[in-house]
């Protein structure tokens, strides 16, 4: 099993998501790691409607809009009409919700400097280039 690739990405999967719950969830009441990629989006774009969400977070649309929906009822997003096209709402983090995102990012950080602990620094460069060029193949096809 240690030689299949799918095997060793379920495994790598689960070392995350055990590392997620034990150091980042805690930092910022239970978020999740799909919650933490929005808040991230959001963060980054200043303000974006949903669609753009999905699209940068790499979700569909369904599960997009139930995330946005949950942070939105927790008071980290703000939904608001746009200027340009009233039939679309454009989400904005909130005082609240830019705290909540900055104590994710230096907790998932921190977990990621965890999670990594093992490789050597151009180990950790080559991981992430490989995925990188793993994910892109899959996209494009």
């Amino acid at each position: 099993m240690e030689h299949r690739p799918g095997h060793l990405i379920r495994r790598a999967h689960q070392i995350h998501d055990a590392l997620w719950v034990s150091q980042v969830a805690q930092a910022s009441q239970d978020a999740t790691p799909t919650q933490f990629a929005v808040l991230s989006v959001v963060a980054h774009l200043g303000s974006c409607d949903q669609a753009t969400i999905a699209r940068s977070a790499s979700l569909d649309t369904s599960t997009a809009g139930s995330v946005i929906y949950r942070l939105t009822e927790r008071g980290w997003l703000r939904s608001e009409p746009s200027s340009a096209d009233r039939r679309r709402n454009v989400l904005q983090l909130t005082p609240e919700g830019e705290e909540v995102y900055l104590r994710l990012a230096a907790a998932a950080t921190a977990m990621t400097d965890q999670l990594q602990a093992p490789l050597e620094p151009a180990e950790r460069a080559e991981l992430i280039r490989l995925l990188r060029r793993l994910v892109a193949g899959h996209e494009r096809a």
